[in-house]
Order: C-alpha cells, then structure tokens, then sequence
C-alpha cells in the first residue's frame, strides 16, 4: 500500500461510497471531490462535502495513517487550516485543529476493492522494464498517444526549467545563455560538461572579436580547452599555440583554462572525439552570426539543419586529433549529431523562449520541428517496439524515453494515463 494509491482511488472515486460516514459516525456525502494539488499544501483544493445536513468547502488531505497529520507537521502549517476531510486507510489515532476540535476523517480500507489493491501491487512489482508489458496491448492507441504527448511535453518543460536557470546566472543574457548551451550539446553526453566549461571560460562576446579570424577562433578554443599543450612538428597546432599564448596573455585566461585531462577520447570511435567536436563547434560559430536570432528565425527542421550544417577547417578534414592524420577524409557534422543537437538544445531553447515570454509559437515551433526530426534509435525506444509502440519522429521518441524513465523505471503507474486504464475497475 502506497499514498499515490490512495491519491488514485480518491481522485477517480474508486471505493463504496454507500452509507458513507466519519470515523466519529456522522454521514459523509462527496459533493466535489476536489483538484489534485502537485504544489506545496494540501493534497486536493476546491474540494466540498456535506457532513451531516452542513456543506463544507476546503481542502483534502491524504495518508496512510491519521498519525500522519502530526509527523508531516500539518498541525503547524496554516496552508493545512482550510481542510474539510482527512482521508485514510486507516485510523490510528484522532487528529485534533488548533482549536481543539476533531478533524473530520474517513477511511477507506474496507470501501476498496481487494481486486484492485492486488492490481496495483502486481504491477508496480512486476519486475519488467516496463511493468505494464503484458496488459499493454488492451489499452488504446487514443490513451497511449496521449499519454507519450503528455510526457515528451514534461520532458521539454524541465528541460526548458534548466535553460531557465542558466539564464538566470547569465543575468538574463540570452546569446550567451544560448551559445553555452549549444556548447553543451556539442559534448554528445561524456564530454558535455568539459565543453560546458569552455563556453563559460570563453564569453560569447569575446569569440564575436574574433569570429571573422577563423585561426583566432580555432586558437581560443582549443587553448582554453587546454589541447594546446606544445609547439611541433604540426604547422597548424604550432600556429594555434602562438596565437593562443599571445590570447590567453591579452585576455588574461589562464586562470580559467581547462585541463586535457577533462576531455574524454577512451571508447568514442573518432568521429566523436572532442578535438574534431571543438572544431565543428568553431565552424558553427564562425558561420552563424547572432545564433540565438538565427534560431528563433528558424521555423522549420531544414533551416535549423542548414544552421547546423558547416564545414570545420581544411586541417579538420583530415584529422581526428593533433599531429595524428586520418586514414580516410573526414566526413563533416553528420546527420545524427544536428539531429542531436536539435532534440537536447535547440527544441528546450524554444520552449524556453516561449514560456518565459508567454509566446506559445515558439512552443508550437519546437514541436513542428522534433515531429520532422527522425526518431531515436537505441535500447529503450527498441523496447516500446516489442510491445508495438513504433516511434516515427522525435517527438515519439522524446515521449517514450521519458516515459520510461520517468514513469516505468520509479513504478508511477498511477500518474500514468496507461497504468491508470489498465487498473481502471470494470465497473468504472
């Protein structure tokens, strides 16, 4: 037994309701339920009950056990004065108001169906991936769309949650905001915070000075990125260290510079090493002026590939890494790395952008573009596909992604839109 359980049968009335009374013995009659609350205060508001022949409008406040009132300090609590019914498993001990008197409370261990508590326990139990494997296949395909729309939406809303607060250390600067995030992106997960790093060691303001300066640009980056280590043989990496020293002294960037150390190479197949990864970021910003305009103009998928589609320098066509050539020429940023790039930066941006505005457009935007987007292709979208959940484009897969984690991984099946028509009782 679980308080989301009770939570469940509450919010969808799911007990006996006939001669229902109090624990104190008057009868009970549920007028309006109430709104389930997800903020701090009680469990549900705008809730009303008649008690007797007297209605009373509140609050409705959840738990296992009465005692809960006074170990979760409600007692203390002002927000908790306004509740007109205490809903229980079970009774274990009287709760009182500040004034003394008696807070009315009922409990429903006896007014559940036992079928649907053993449900419920068999499914959050169940020890599959994804706990609804073998009742998946009953619910609609209206339930299960609806559901994967509802969270690839909570996915890009806390994602758009942490644009936000980078936005807020960045003093409300979005270029800047914007063109560490994109940084960000370019680390493709193991090199994320490393490249997260060198955006904040570098000002976006400093790299416009020398935007037009590809051998300047490439100097700043890779310097501060600390892969400027020595002079060789290599004319080019000779060149980046002679242009970076004489940088790093102008600007004063020693003391930000990070250590190669923090760059991880061990199990990436060339093509993602962070060296080629920095010069294709360079690239990117040499040839998109005011990135962040660039991006809210982009109204559709293909304008933001064509942002994201550049060609790093002559050197980067034919080198994974300093000093070391490639068997082959190099292929540039490739396909799945925009779509990358799209799917965890430039979708959440927009997302951003639109909430803190109030412009919903740029929200439509957003998801104009992950629906042109290809779908993702890994473990957990091959999963959903077992059970007959194709993903056809990104925004499918966002949603099944995050409805795998975020709901089939902690067992949340009662907030689930497929867990909760899978226990839905057939009388119901």
């Amino acid at each position: 037994m679980t308080e989301s359980f009770l939570h469940y049968v509450w919010q969808f009335q799911y007990f006996d309701k006939k001669e229902l009374s109090l624990t104190t013995g008057e009868n009970l009659t549920i007028l309006k339920p109430g709104i389930l609350n997800t903020d701090a205060g009680p469990d549900f508001s705008q809730a009303k009950v008649k008690i007797d022949q007297i209605a009373w409008a509140g609050s409705i406040e959840i738990h296992l056990h009465s005692s809960g009132w006074y170990d979760h300090q409600h007692d203390a609590d002002a927000a908790y004065e306004n509740v007109v019914l205490h809903v229980v498993w079970e009774e274990d001990r009287p709760v009182y108001r500040k004034d003394g008197s008696r807070l009315p409370t009922v409990t429903l261990n006896k007014r559940v169906e036992p079928h649907l508590l053993k449900s419920y326990l068999n499914l959050v139990n169940n020890p599959a991936s994804i706990p609804c494997q073998n009742s998946f296949a009953q619910v609609s395909d209206l339930i299960r769309h609806s559901m994967i729309d509802k969270a690839v939406m909570q996915r890009l809303e806390r994602k758009a949650g942490e644009v936000l607060k980078v936005l807020d250390q960045n003093q409300g600067d979005w270029e800047e905001t914007v063109y560490q995030l994109l940084a960000a992106s370019f680390g493709f997960k193991v090199n994320t915070d490393p490249f997260r790093q060198l955006a904040k060691a570098l000002p976006y303001k400093l790299i416009l000075k020398h935007r037009d300066q590809p051998h300047q640009l490439e100097a700043l980056l890779f310097g501060q990125a600390g892969f400027l280590v020595a002079r060789s043989k290599d004319a080019y990496l000779t060149r980046l260290v002679n242009e970076y020293q004489f940088l790093e002294r102008k600007y004063n960037l020693s003391t930000t510079r990070l250590n190669v150390a923090q760059w991880k190479f061990m199990r990436l197949r060339p093509a993602n090493f962070p060296t080629l990864r920095v010069a294709q970021f360079a690239a990117f910003l040499r040839s998109t002026e005011n990135i962040f305009s660039a991006i809210l103009e982009a109204a559709q998928y293909e304008v933001v590939e064509s942002l994201l589609t550049m060609e790093p320098s002559l050197y980067w066509k034919t080198h994974y890494r300093f000093g070391k050539k490639a068997k082959a020429e190099i292929q540039g940023f490739g396909e799945a790395s925009r779509e990358m790039v799209v799917i965890n930066a430039i979708a959440p941006l927009l997302v951003a952008y639109g909430k803190s505005g109030d412009e919903h457009r740029y929200i439509d935007q957003a998801v104009r573009i992950l629906q042109a987007v290809r779908s993702e292709s890994n473990k957990i979208i091959t999963l959903w596909k077992k059970l007959g959940c194709a993903s056809q484009h990104a925004w499918d897969s966002q949603g099944l992604i995050e409805l795998f984690n975020n709901f089939c991984q902690r067992r949340e099946c009662l907030n689930c839109s497929i867990g909760s028509a899978i226990l839905k009782p057939a009388r119901a």
